[in-house]
């Protein structure tokens, strides 16, 4: 009996590693107009664990080229205190991507990684939010959710799970 449930605890942890994690609610935090890229589907793909990288997925007609200095700021917040704060260069991100800038305008999608500061926390609860400002110091895009998961390691494998109500 242990050994179906260690198979099926083996099974579960890596079709979860290769799903998005968690279907988190992301929202538009730009004013409506205002941005270079409207986005229709934001997801983060991996666990959100100190020092491990997650993949980005913005998908949305890009309306506006992307050139450099692009800025993405990752910020946190739990009952109105910053928790966490990152700042990276996104025409890095995307160039390490295989998409350098400039990048044009009519682009579907933009996939990215972004590696986690190990400030990242693995208590994960708040309201959090990931926004490009584009070097032309236009907001490219800015998506924002409330999260609540819990990260851990295990085995050398980053696992989120969602803490008990």
């Amino acid at each position: 009996m242990k050994f179906l449930a260690v198979i099926i605890t083996v099974i579960a942890t890596a079709a979860a590693l290769d799903s998005p994690v968690f279907p988190f609610v992301w929202k538009d935090c730009a004013t409506p107009g205002t941005t270079d890229q409207t986005v229709t589907n934001f997801t983060l793909k991996q666990s959100f664990c100190p020092g491990k990288i997650h993949t980005v997925i913005a998908t949305g007609p890009v309306t506006s080229d992307i050139v450099a200095p692009s800025k993405l700021a990752i910020s946190g917040k739990f009952l109105g205190r910053v928790i966490y704060t990152d700042n990276k260069d996104f025409c890095a991100l995307l160039a390490a991507a295989g998409t350098p800038c400039p990048v044009a305008a009519g682009t579907p999608a933009l996939t990215f990684d972004v590696l986690l500061k190990p400030s990242w926390p693995t208590d994960l609860r708040g309201q959090f939010t990931y926004q490009v400002t584009n070097g032309n110091n236009r907001v490219l895009f800015c998506q924002a959710a409330t999260m609540e998961s819990v990260s851990t390691v295990w085995n050398g494998t980053c696992v989120v799970s969602r803490p008990p109500k």
